[in-house]
Protein backbone atom coordinates (compact mmCIF):
# COMPACT_ATOMS: atom_id res chain seq x y z
CA UNK A 1 0.00 0.00 0.00
CA UNK A 2 1.71 3.53 -0.59
CA UNK A 3 0.89 6.10 1.95
CA UNK A 4 -1.23 9.00 1.04
CA UNK A 5 1.19 11.30 2.63
CA UNK A 6 4.82 11.53 2.77
CA UNK A 7 6.56 9.55 5.25
CA UNK A 8 9.60 11.93 5.27
CA UNK A 9 9.56 15.66 5.20
CA UNK A 10 12.66 17.66 4.63
CA UNK A 11 11.27 21.70 4.76
CA UNK A 12 12.97 24.90 5.10
CA UNK A 13 11.22 27.19 7.20
CA UNK A 14 13.41 30.06 7.17
CA UNK A 15 16.33 31.44 5.11
CA UNK A 16 16.97 34.15 7.30
CA UNK A 17 19.50 34.17 10.12
CA UNK A 18 20.21 36.39 13.31
CA UNK A 19 23.58 35.35 13.57
CA UNK A 20 26.76 35.69 10.51
CA UNK A 21 28.93 33.14 11.40
CA UNK A 22 31.92 33.10 9.69
CA UNK A 23 31.94 30.29 8.11
CA UNK A 24 28.21 30.39 6.52
CA UNK A 25 26.87 31.54 2.92
CA UNK A 26 25.13 34.23 5.28
CA UNK A 27 28.50 35.82 6.58
CA UNK A 28 29.59 36.66 3.06
CA UNK A 29 25.89 37.44 1.61
CA UNK A 30 25.26 34.65 -0.55
CA UNK A 31 22.06 33.72 0.69
CA UNK A 32 19.75 35.36 -2.14
CA UNK A 33 16.61 36.86 -0.41
CA UNK A 34 16.25 35.45 2.49
CA UNK A 35 12.94 34.80 4.30
CA UNK A 36 11.29 33.10 6.51
CA UNK A 37 8.76 30.04 5.12
CA UNK A 38 4.53 31.89 4.14
CA UNK A 39 2.79 30.55 6.78
CA UNK A 40 -0.41 29.79 4.57
CA UNK A 41 2.04 27.21 2.88
CA UNK A 42 3.00 25.96 6.41
CA UNK A 43 -0.49 25.23 7.22
CA UNK A 44 -0.78 23.73 3.65
CA UNK A 45 2.19 21.81 4.18
CA UNK A 46 1.34 20.69 7.99
CA UNK A 47 -1.70 18.68 6.60
CA UNK A 48 -0.01 16.28 5.10
CA UNK A 49 2.53 15.24 7.91
CA UNK A 50 -0.16 12.95 9.65
CA UNK A 51 2.03 9.95 8.31
CA UNK A 52 5.31 11.69 8.50
CA UNK A 53 8.01 9.30 10.47
CA UNK A 54 11.05 11.79 9.80
CA UNK A 55 10.69 15.25 9.91
CA UNK A 56 13.62 18.26 9.38
CA UNK A 57 12.41 21.61 9.87
CA UNK A 58 15.44 23.49 9.39
CA UNK A 59 17.73 25.06 6.21
CA UNK A 60 19.92 27.85 5.94
CA UNK A 61 18.31 30.07 8.40
CA UNK A 62 17.13 30.04 11.76
CA UNK A 63 13.93 28.25 12.37
CA UNK A 64 12.94 29.66 16.22
CA UNK A 65 13.10 33.30 13.83
CA UNK A 66 9.81 32.01 11.60
CA UNK A 67 6.62 31.92 12.50
CA UNK A 68 6.07 29.58 9.97
CA UNK A 69 8.09 26.70 12.01
CA UNK A 70 5.72 27.27 14.70
CA UNK A 71 2.85 26.42 12.78
CA UNK A 72 4.36 23.27 11.42
CA UNK A 73 5.57 21.96 14.73
CA UNK A 74 2.09 22.46 16.47
CA UNK A 75 1.30 19.92 13.57
CA UNK A 76 3.89 17.68 14.15
CA UNK A 77 2.25 13.81 15.26
CA UNK A 78 3.18 11.96 18.04
CA UNK A 79 6.08 10.14 17.73
CA UNK A 80 7.82 11.20 14.52
CA UNK A 81 11.33 11.45 14.42
CA UNK A 82 11.45 15.06 13.94
CA UNK A 83 14.42 17.44 14.25
CA UNK A 84 15.83 21.31 13.69
CA UNK A 85 19.44 22.92 13.89
CA UNK A 86 19.06 25.77 15.71
CA UNK A 87 21.45 28.64 17.43
CA UNK A 88 19.04 28.65 20.41
CA UNK A 89 20.08 32.37 21.09
CA UNK A 90 16.17 33.65 20.35
CA UNK A 91 14.91 31.19 23.21
CA UNK A 92 12.84 33.34 24.96
CA UNK A 93 9.77 31.62 27.42
CA UNK A 94 7.42 31.82 25.14
CA UNK A 95 9.23 29.78 22.47
CA UNK A 96 10.61 27.25 24.86
CA UNK A 97 7.60 26.35 26.33
CA UNK A 98 6.21 25.69 22.71
CA UNK A 99 9.39 23.59 22.25
CA UNK A 100 8.58 21.73 25.08
CA UNK A 101 5.32 21.18 24.52
CA UNK A 102 5.52 20.04 21.35
CA UNK A 103 6.72 16.58 19.62
CA UNK A 104 9.65 17.57 18.49
CA UNK A 105 12.32 14.86 18.89
CA UNK A 106 15.96 16.44 18.50
CA UNK A 107 17.16 19.99 19.05
CA UNK A 108 20.67 19.75 17.62
CA UNK A 109 22.40 23.32 18.98
CA UNK A 110 24.94 25.34 16.84
CA UNK A 111 27.67 25.75 19.39
CA UNK A 112 30.70 25.70 17.54
CA UNK A 113 33.13 26.34 20.65
CA UNK A 114 34.03 25.67 24.66
CA UNK A 115 35.05 29.40 25.61
CA UNK A 116 33.34 32.95 25.08
CA UNK A 117 36.10 34.18 23.48
CA UNK A 118 36.27 31.43 20.78
CA UNK A 119 31.92 31.68 20.33
CA UNK A 120 32.28 34.91 19.52
CA UNK A 121 34.81 34.80 17.17
CA UNK A 122 32.94 32.46 15.30
CA UNK A 123 29.60 33.52 15.80
CA UNK A 124 29.59 36.84 17.31
CA UNK A 125 27.26 36.25 20.28
CA UNK A 126 26.89 35.94 24.01
CA UNK A 127 28.20 32.84 25.10
CA UNK A 128 27.30 33.01 27.96
CA UNK A 129 23.47 33.57 27.20
CA UNK A 130 23.58 30.56 24.79
CA UNK A 131 25.12 28.52 27.56
CA UNK A 132 21.85 29.60 29.89
CA UNK A 133 19.27 29.03 27.04
CA UNK A 134 20.86 24.95 26.90
CA UNK A 135 20.76 24.94 30.52
CA UNK A 136 17.11 26.27 30.24
CA UNK A 137 15.83 24.29 27.91
CA UNK A 138 17.20 20.99 29.29
CA UNK A 139 15.31 22.12 32.91
CA UNK A 140 11.86 22.47 31.23
CA UNK A 141 11.97 19.16 29.63
CA UNK A 142 13.01 17.47 32.81
CA UNK A 143 9.91 20.07 34.38
CA UNK A 144 7.59 18.35 32.04
CA UNK A 145 8.68 14.95 33.02
CA UNK A 146 9.28 14.16 29.40
CA UNK A 147 12.14 12.25 27.74
CA UNK A 148 12.27 14.34 24.70
CA UNK A 149 13.53 16.78 23.06
CA UNK A 150 16.93 15.47 22.99
CA UNK A 151 19.44 17.97 23.23
CA UNK A 152 22.47 17.49 20.86
CA UNK A 153 25.32 20.20 21.04
CA UNK A 154 27.12 20.71 18.31
CA UNK A 155 30.65 21.76 16.48
CA UNK A 156 31.50 22.75 13.11
CA UNK A 157 35.67 22.18 13.46
CA UNK A 158 37.91 24.58 12.07
CA UNK A 159 41.33 25.41 13.14
CA UNK A 160 40.10 28.22 15.23
CA UNK A 161 38.00 25.42 17.45
CA UNK A 162 39.72 22.14 17.37
CA UNK A 163 42.01 22.15 20.66
CA UNK A 164 38.52 22.90 22.45
CA UNK A 165 37.23 19.66 20.78
CA UNK A 166 37.67 17.91 24.82
CA UNK A 167 36.59 20.89 25.93
CA UNK A 168 33.10 21.06 23.95
CA UNK A 169 32.40 17.56 25.43
CA UNK A 170 33.26 18.32 28.94
CA UNK A 171 31.01 21.47 28.40
CA UNK A 172 28.31 19.56 27.00
CA UNK A 173 28.18 17.44 29.89
CA UNK A 174 27.95 19.78 32.68
CA UNK A 175 25.45 21.96 30.69
CA UNK A 176 23.49 18.16 30.42
CA UNK A 177 23.31 17.76 27.43
CA UNK A 178 22.21 14.18 25.55
CA UNK A 179 25.16 13.94 22.99
CA UNK A 180 27.58 16.47 20.90
CA UNK A 181 27.89 15.75 17.45
CA UNK A 182 31.84 17.12 15.86
CA UNK A 183 31.22 18.13 11.85
CA UNK A 184 33.98 18.97 9.61
CA UNK A 185 34.15 21.89 7.25
CA UNK A 186 32.98 20.84 4.04
CA UNK A 187 36.25 20.77 1.39
CA UNK A 188 34.73 22.84 -1.59
CA UNK A 189 36.74 23.80 -4.63
CA UNK A 190 39.55 26.45 -4.02
CA UNK A 191 37.72 29.19 -6.17
CA UNK A 192 34.78 28.75 -3.70
CA UNK A 193 36.66 28.83 -0.78
CA UNK A 194 38.00 31.83 -1.36
CA UNK A 195 35.06 34.20 -1.56
CA UNK A 196 34.74 32.51 2.53
CA UNK A 197 37.59 35.45 3.30
CA UNK A 198 35.81 37.57 6.11
CA UNK A 199 36.90 39.77 9.30
CA UNK A 200 34.90 39.53 12.81
CA UNK A 201 36.70 41.04 15.64
CA UNK A 202 39.96 41.95 13.70
CA UNK A 203 40.12 38.15 13.32
CA UNK A 204 40.79 37.18 9.24
CA UNK A 205 38.59 33.97 9.20
CA UNK A 206 40.45 31.87 5.81
CA UNK A 207 38.08 29.03 4.95
CA UNK A 208 40.97 27.17 3.32
CA UNK A 209 43.20 27.73 5.97
CA UNK A 210 40.83 26.85 8.70
CA UNK A 211 39.88 23.52 7.13
CA UNK A 212 41.67 20.99 9.50
CA UNK A 213 42.75 19.22 6.10
CA UNK A 214 45.90 21.74 6.39
CA UNK A 215 46.18 20.42 10.11
CA UNK A 216 45.42 16.72 10.05
CA UNK A 217 47.68 15.63 12.58
CA UNK A 218 46.57 17.91 14.70
CA UNK A 219 43.09 16.76 13.64
CA UNK A 220 43.50 13.80 14.50
CA UNK A 221 44.81 14.12 18.18
CA UNK A 222 42.17 16.48 19.12
CA UNK A 223 38.92 14.41 18.18
CA UNK A 224 40.80 10.94 19.60
CA UNK A 225 40.75 13.20 23.03
CA UNK A 226 37.45 14.16 22.68
CA UNK A 227 36.08 10.97 21.99
CA UNK A 228 37.98 9.40 25.06
CA UNK A 229 36.45 12.25 27.18
CA UNK A 230 33.15 11.15 25.94
CA UNK A 231 33.19 8.14 27.10
CA UNK A 232 35.09 9.25 30.28
CA UNK A 233 31.82 10.95 31.24
CA UNK A 234 29.57 8.90 29.41
CA UNK A 235 28.39 11.11 27.21
CA UNK A 236 27.91 9.56 22.94
CA UNK A 237 30.15 11.70 20.64
CA UNK A 238 29.01 11.58 16.88
CA UNK A 239 31.24 12.16 14.62
CA UNK A 240 31.27 13.47 10.64
CA UNK A 241 31.33 9.73 9.50
CA UNK A 242 29.67 11.63 5.57
CA UNK A 243 33.07 13.57 5.27
CA UNK A 244 35.25 11.08 7.22
CA UNK A 245 36.30 11.55 10.74
CA UNK A 246 40.50 11.22 10.60
CA UNK A 247 42.58 12.61 8.27
CA UNK A 248 46.20 10.92 6.96
CA UNK A 249 49.08 12.56 8.64
CA UNK A 250 50.31 13.70 5.27
CA UNK A 251 46.65 15.56 4.67
CA UNK A 252 46.49 14.27 1.95
CA UNK A 253 43.13 12.89 2.47
CA UNK A 254 40.70 10.84 4.82
CA UNK A 255 41.33 7.65 6.69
Amino acid sequence: MVASTPVMVTLETSSICNLRCVMCPHSIGAVERPKHLEEALAETVGRFLGQAKSVQLHGIGEPLASPAFWSVLERLPEGCDASINTNLTLLDDRRLSRLVASNIGLINVSVDAATAETYRKIRGHAFEELTRNVERLIAARADAGKPRPLVYLNMTLMRANIEEAPAFVELAAGLGADAVCFWHLNRWPDQEMARYRTEKGGWVFDYAAEGLWSHPALSNRCLREAVEEGRRLGLPVHLDHNKGVFFDEEGSGHD
